[in-house]
């Protein structure tokens, strides 16, 4: 992959994460004093780098995925679920931010020596630290960022452990035609390429099933005033909102779109995310009925997989940060991602071109879901699952069957 390639699709994906680039305080490592001290360096020890976004507007999933991985590696350590080796994490601040991560990469690179990376949290910074995992041949595993291609264009060394966008965008879009009863549709979206692929997608596979666009909209993130927009939507008269915007700017449109009274259905795009944007905006989300997509969220039909990992990393995520905070998808594939770096150890050993091999012939069965790579070692979307959640007036959630 080229460095002038690399550098436009950054530059594309850039917007995707401004909101999330503005770093506060250098965040003070999380203390996890009950476990067992970090691997120390041996022929038997693995070592991995973690980039996660430790300081900035989405340092609070940075904080939890972090203790998330830390549990991970200290089952792998205990139960030997790497076979004779061990595992050892090295943190990195990606802040969000394209320029910070690939700074991030090359101190785990070139400083900390590590095997292999998981990270980052926005596409950009992901796509920014496998130039450097690529330049290095060291493999990496992308767990959270959704952008199309970040693997298959990366190169061999880059996996993409969670499903793109395309395919996110393709199960939204079965589900709402599956759960409700809708002819036409506004969709409106950020500015940006995230939004506008959405909207590209949503768009098509809409109209193929039948339903008529009445309305696109793009708005720029800076622009927190959705009134106009909101004004286009009443006169268009949809039978259903559709929307993706980013986390910050959607709790504007929700408490824009109740303050307007508007009846037409909403339904968001996977972000923004559950619990955290309860607590900003639950009861006008409620009032207007909001319905999202999502990963994952607690509720009566969860795996016992996923009861047991909430049981084991709510109370440690709590004593770790000193708040109480509920499991996000987020958690869940930071976790499995160290998961799968620990399988594809066991099965292929240290050797690069051995572990490569083995995480391609992964077929894992992780909390969130089976964990599959296809040829281009992005993860295949039938092994994972996806729901609805809607927000209720007393700004609780529940899930849609």
């Amino acid at each position: 992959m080229s460095n002038a390639f690399v550098r436009h699709i950054v530059h594309a994906l850039a917007s995707t994460a401004a909101s999330a680039t503005v770093c506060a305080a250098a965040f003070t490592a999380l203390s996890l004093a009950s476990w067992p001290a970090a691997a120390q360096n041996t022929a038997d020890t693995f070592t991995v780098g973690v980039a996660l976004p430790l300081t900035g507007s989405t340092a609070w999933g940075g904080r939890s995925a972090r203790v998330a991985a830390e549990m991970a590696a200290q089952e792998v350590n205990a139960q030997g679920l790497a076979g004779n080796h061990k595992l050892k994490l090295v943190f990195a601040d990606g802040a969000c931010e394209p320029r910070t991560a690939y700074s991030a990469a090359q101190r785990l690179v070139t400083v900390e020596h590590v095997q292999a990376i998981i990270g980052e949290w926005c596409s950009s910074a992901s796509i920014a630290i496998a130039q450097v995992a690529a330049d290095a041949k060291v493999p990496m595993i992308v767990q959270i960022s959704s952008a199309n291609g970040i693997a298959k264009n990366g190169g061999p060394y880059i996996f993409q452990s969670v499903m793109q966008n395309s395919d996110i965008n393709a199960r939204e879009a079965a589900l709402l035609l599956k759960t409700f009863k809708f002819k036409t549709a506004a969709v409106l979206v950020e500015n940006d390429d995230f939004g506008l692929s959405f909207s590209k997608n949503m768009v098509e596979i809409l109209q193929r099933a039948g339903i008529k666009i009445v309305l696109q909209a793009a708005q720029d993130r800076e622009d927190a005033n959705w009134y106009a927009t909101l004004t286009r939507v009443q006169a268009a008269k949809p039978d259903v909102v559709i929307v993706s915007i980013a986390a910050g700017q959607a709790a504007n449109f929700v408490k824009q779109y109740a303050e307007g009274n508007i009846q037409i259905p909403v339904f968001s795009d996977y972000p923004p995310p559950p619990y955290i944007f309860e607590k900003q905006v639950g009861l006008q989300a409620g009032k207007i009925g909001l319905v999202r997509g999502t990963f994952f969220l607690q509720h009566p039909k969860e795996t016992e997989a996923q009861k047991d990992f909430i049981a084991k990393f709510e109370p440690a995520l709590e004593k770790a940060i000193n708040a109480k905070q509920s499991t996000t998808h987020w958690d869940i594939v930071t976790y499995d991602a160290v998961m799968l770096v620990a399988d594809a150890l066991k099965r292929g050993g240290t050797k690069p071109d051995d572990f490569l091999k083995a995480l391609a012939a992964t077929h894992h069965q992780g909390v969130l879901g089976m964990y599959e790579f296809d040829s281009d070692r992005e993860i295949k979307p039938q092994g994972l699952g996806f729901m609805f959640i809607k927000d209720l007036p007393d700004g609780s959630l529940q899930v849609l069957e």
